[in-house]
């Protein structure tokens, strides 16, 4: 003989549902009644956080690689992404040419400068032609040095060889005998000297600038942490100290944790706390409490008269200090749910 059940479990799919709603309903209010009966306060997915730290390109280039991912874990040193710098070949032996020729340069002032002064023999009183033809030799030999450096213009120059060829016309009318000549070494002037050494200076850094560069493939971890990406992907070009990704501290952490604003005055600075980690129970104290509103009120104060109105949706963040000589290690990244004990 067949029962007809299914009045049965209509009536059970009816009321159960409702009940177990019921039910669930019941236990969440139980739980919040036993928190607030026991002054508890809970916060579930705070997170290990550290300073950041900025990992920068040496060179100017375009990003090969980046063979981390964001939220990676890596050690000081390690190699998290490569760079094709902009310096060829062609630029360095330039740079080369560069240095060489300014090193020509600098010997020959160094060595001094040959001057070919007249000698006048015979006839007449001519010690004024000579003495003007004397100093417009000596002029002429400078003018043609500072030329050799680019200093004066190619006019001046000239304006001192007309000048010389004068002199000796000069000379030679007043005189009306022979000219010889005799050649003397004048070393050249300090300033002279140290302005070519200079030009030396500046391009030896140039050259080793670039070669420091050609060199700046690869980009390591400054510290070991987390790894945060920025903007920057495989592709981009970047310039010499640009950032291209933040590294967590992981030598420099703390338990970071987030409370509505109404929350705020049941949490103090020095506050203990405990909270769980990894499946490991640790306990710490709260060293800093940083709300939005608070800097908002303070930038605003002499502007609006008053703070203005704090939203339900601002967050107050915790620093919770973390516990040393643990026998296992926390990174940046870890969730931990933490407990208050709350008046």
């Amino acid at each position: 003989m067949e029962v007809d059940i299914s009045k049965k479990v209509n009536y059970i799919l009816k009321y159960s549902l409702p009940g177990l709603v019921l039910l669930a309903l019941l236990c969440a209010a139980g739980i919040w009644f036993y928190q607030q009966q026991n002054n508890v306060l809970t916060i579930h997915d705070a997170q290990i956080t550290g300073n950041l730290v900025s990992t920068k390109v040496k060179a100017a280039g375009t990003i090969e690689e980046i063979s981390v991912e964001d939220g990676a874990y890596v050690e000081a040193g390690q190699v998290i992404a490569r760079l094709q710098v902009n310096v060829t070949e062609e630029q360095l032996k330039q740079l080369q040419q560069t240095v060489d020729l300014a090193q020509k340069n600098l010997n020959t002032i160094k060595a001094g400068t040959t001057i070919t002064q007249p000698i006048v023999s015979g006839g007449g009183d001519s010690s004024a032609a000579q003495a003007e033809l004397a100093r417009a030799s000596t002029n002429m030999e400078r003018m043609d040095q500072l030329y050799s450096l680019g200093a004066i213009s190619a006019a001046k120059r000239d304006a001192a060889a007309a000048d010389y060829a004068a002199a000796q016309a000069a000379v030679h009318a007043a005189s009306q005998s022979s000219v010889s000549y005799q050649s003397t070494l004048q070393p050249s002037s300090p300033e002279v000297i140290r302005n070519a050494e200079l030009q030396v200076k500046q391009a030896k850094a140039a050259l080793e600038a670039a070669k420091q560069d050609s060199t700046a493939t690869e980009i390591q971890a400054p510290v070991a942490g987390t790894i945060y990406y920025t903007d920057v992907t495989v592709g981009t070009k970047v310039k010499a100290g640009q950032t291209i990704l933040n590294i967590g501290d992981a030598s420099n952490i703390w338990l970071e944790a987030y409370i509505r604003p109404e929350q705020k005055t049941k949490i103090r600075l020095g506050q203990f706390t405990s909270y769980v980690v990894d499946n490991h129970k640790l306990q710490g104290t709260v060293f800093d409490i940083k709300d939005p509103a608070d800097s908002e009120a303070a930038s605003n104060k002499n502007t609006e008269g008053a703070a203005p109105e704090q939203t339900d949706s601002d967050k107050v963040t915790l620093k919770i200090s973390l516990p040393t000589n643990l026998d296992f290690e926390l990174k940046p990244g870890m969730k931990a749910d933490v407990q208050f004990s709350i008046k």
